[in-house]
């Protein structure tokens, strides 16, 4: 089963490679605009568009896409611009729970095959000002939504964990493994 992966997203790559799953990886060119859809419904959205804007390039190849996203008290919480709005965000986050949702879509011949999405729970602990700058100087926190990373540093903020620890991670492995069960 040819597989293309419709992302940027090294830990996505990680992912599919820890299940031993054959694949490339292609990036896609699509807008990521999420104007004028529900906020617990953008990460599914983006996931489809993101595969079906890379299953119009390789029609007959199976094309994976996923989006990530972090809710506080129905707060989008995307990839910070800055390290203020980093840190802005830990402190958000700080002692309490939110939720990670992850859209996940599977294409061919620019056609949905399967598209669902996982939610996970995570509590955050009380942690100080001084952990978050800590933090921030490792520049971890660039490219993950929420300001942190649960598979690097950004673990020392994690009390507990209810649901799939690789949603947070940006790929549900359950999820994934249903939709590829599907093409077999």
């Amino acid at each position: 089963m040819p597989l293309v992966l419709a992302s940027k997203s090294p830990r996505r790559v990680q992912i599919l490679e820890l299940l031993g799953v054959e694949f490339r990886v292609e990036a896609p060119s699509c807008e990521e605009n999420a104007e004028n859809i529900p906020p617990k419904s953008i990460p599914l959205e983006l996931a489809k568009r993101k595969a079906l804007n890379v299953s119009e390039k390789f029609q007959k190849d199976f094309v994976l896409g996923g989006d990530t996203l972090v809710f506080c008290e129905n707060e989008v919480l995307g990839k910070p611009k800055s390290e203020n709005e980093a840190c802005e965000m830990l402190k958000k986050l700080r002692n309490r729970a939110h939720s990670v949702i992850s859209g996940l879509a599977l294409c061919q011949n620019s056609r949905v095959l399967f598209a669902g999405e996982s939610q996970t729970e995570v509590h955050f602990r009380d942690y100080s000002d001084l952990e978050i700058l800590d933090y921030i100087s490792t520049m971890e926190f660039a490219d993950k939504a929420g300001a942190y990373g649960a598979q690097g540093k950004g673990a020392r903020f994690i009390k507990s964990i209810n649901g799939c620890f690789y949603n947070v991670m940006g790929l549900p492995i359950a999820l994934t493994l249903e939709a590829l069960n599907k093409v077999e």
